[in-house]
């Protein structure tokens, strides 16, 4: 093989290294109390401990006695509460990557300092919120229900297209499928996550059919989206296609200026452009699958316990409703996930 076209099949190679490149970013452990785990990209659990690591693509889950603190490379800190899921991931690449800091389920403290580049985008099964250097709190309920509490900067709160600012000592509540709630002060003192959680439980119970309904609507938005980056991913996919054809052809005439003009005008352009719209539907695709683990899963194995037999109309209709998800699911989301994000 050439010079050339062992530098062709590394460009090639490159689109698909472009795309996990930012694994190189870590979360430093900084402390750990009790049981908790870090689940890597390859969907395998490790023990966390002082001095672990936490690359883009994993997450941090702690046991009901667990607790753990991360810090950033920007010294940010992060504090992950029992019973809770932090994941670690970014969207976009090069100059346009963005961290994604994502409260799955639980609660989850941050105190981020001002970041280089792109500033972090705040994720949870219900809403993004977008930072300014600030401090503030994410409770992720298990009905898909999410609070955010800022005690210091301001956060943008944004959720079905609508958006709400909130400033020091102001929180918010949003519904799965919803526009963020209205404001509310702080009053002094943080939510009590264990009662409101409870509470978000017992509304569930009380109307389960309603609560699907909710989560559903959530899941359609995340699908839009995904549907929406398909059309530019084909067509880029096309272009980079045809330049990758070009570039080969270009390769044998050994003319190097005009090699290295095509990689850098129209080949390298191409890759990124395809690799930011690949990690973007993996972004959406991934949060649709939290919703369906950390969410339905909940609901279900609530009904389940509560109902291993004798079942009401309604409670049938729970049933029914979740295994049409669950349906969904298998036929918009599983294509575009690998087996080791199950």
């Amino acid at each position: 093989m050439t010079k050339y076209a062992k530098k062709a099949a590394a460009v090639i190679a490159l689109a698909a290294f472009v795309a996990t490149a930012a694994v190189a970013q870590k979360a430093n452990v900084v402390y750990v109390d009790g049981g908790v785990s870090i689940k890597s990209t390859a969907g395998k659990l490790r023990a966390a401990d002082f001095g672990s690591q936490v690359s883009f693509g994993e997450s941090v889950i702690t046991g009901k006695d667990g607790m753990a603190e991360l810090k950033l490379e920007n010294g940010s800190e992060i504090r992950v509460s029992h019973n809770s899921v932090f994941s670690y991931t970014n969207v976009g690449t090069g100059a346009e990557s963005r961290q994604v800091l994502a409260t799955t389920v639980g609660k989850v403290s941050y105190k981020l300092n001002k970041a280089t580049g792109k500033k972090p985008l705040i994720q949870t099964n219900s809403m993004v919120a977008g930072v300014r250097g600030t401090e503030f709190t994410v409770m992720a309920g298990r009905d898909g229900s999410v609070v955010l509490e800022v005690t210091e900067g301001i956060v943008d709160v944004e959720s079905q297209g609508k958006m709400v600012t909130l400033v020091k000592d102001e929180g918010v509540e949003v519904t799965p499928g919803m526009a963020p709630g209205e404001k509310y002060a702080l009053l002094g003192k943080e939510l009590d996550f264990s009662n409101w959680n409870q509470g978000k439980i017992d509304a569930f119970l009380a109307d389960p059919v309603a609560g699907l309904e909710r989560v559903d609507a959530q899941l359609a938005s995340y699908q839009k989206a995904l549907n929406d980056l398909k059309k530019p991913y084909a067509a880029g996919t096309a272009a980079w296609e045809k330049a990758v054809a070009d570039y080969k052809a270009l390769l044998t005439t050994g003319d190097t200026e005009a090699i290295k003009a095509f990689q850098q005008a129209t080949l390298f352009p191409l890759q990124d452009a395809r690799a930011t719209l690949i990690l973007n539907m993996r972004y959406h695709a991934l949060n649709y699958l939290s919703v369906r683990r950390y969410v339905l899963s909940n609901m279900y194995l609530e009904m389940k316990g509560r109902y291993p037999l004798k079942r009401s109309a309604e409670v049938n209709a729970f049933f029914t409703k979740h295994a049409t998800m669950l349906a969904k699911y298998e036929t918009v989301i599983v294509p575009e996930l690998n087996p080791n994000d199950y």
